[in-house]
């Protein structure tokens, strides 16, 4: 009986080890995510990485996964929230009028805020012939230059 309840033990052990070992790397990953560059593949590594723990946690059967896939979504889900208000914000910041007073400047470095973002310089010629309005370069050239 002593030998049974000894091997039981040393799975639950076990079993507990890789739980710790898991949330360290989902907290690894949250915290990645949070600080990860504004880059599609560098996001999606970051989400894979979380994933790849709880998938491996519900193939070892873990129970209430669920309830914990729960707090780990809601973690992930502020994190996200909190990049896309800054990056919103970053956003905004960029197209706003730069006035000639530097206490402005002043202000928001003493916020803390994020470098706005970088909009390429790009110069559309207008034209006008035969009562025609044209652009060069034309409208869609323009909008991939400037997401790209």
């Amino acid at each position: 009986w002593v030998a049974a309840l000894n091997e039981l033990v040393s799975r639950f052990e076990e079993r507990v080890e890789i739980l710790l070992r898991a949330c360290d790397n989902i907290d690894i990953a949250i915290e990645a995510l949070g600080t990860v560059a504004y880059d599609r593949q560098k996001f999606c590594d970051a989400v894979e990485n979380v994933q790849k723990v709880v998938d491996e946690l519900s193939l070892a059967g873990y129970s209430d996964l669920a309830s914990w896939g729960d707090r780990v979504n809601r973690k992930m889900g502020a994190v996200l929230a909190k990049r896309l208000e800054e990056a919103l914000h970053a956003w905004s910041e960029t197209f706003q009028p730069v006035e000639a007073d530097s206490s402005c400047e002043k202000d928001s470095k003493k916020k803390g805020k994020t470098a706005p973002v970088r909009a390429p310089k790009i110069s559309v010629e207008i034209l006008l012939r035969n009562q025609e309005i044209s652009a060069s370069p034309a409208v869609p050239t323009t909008r991939s230059i400037f997401l790209n």
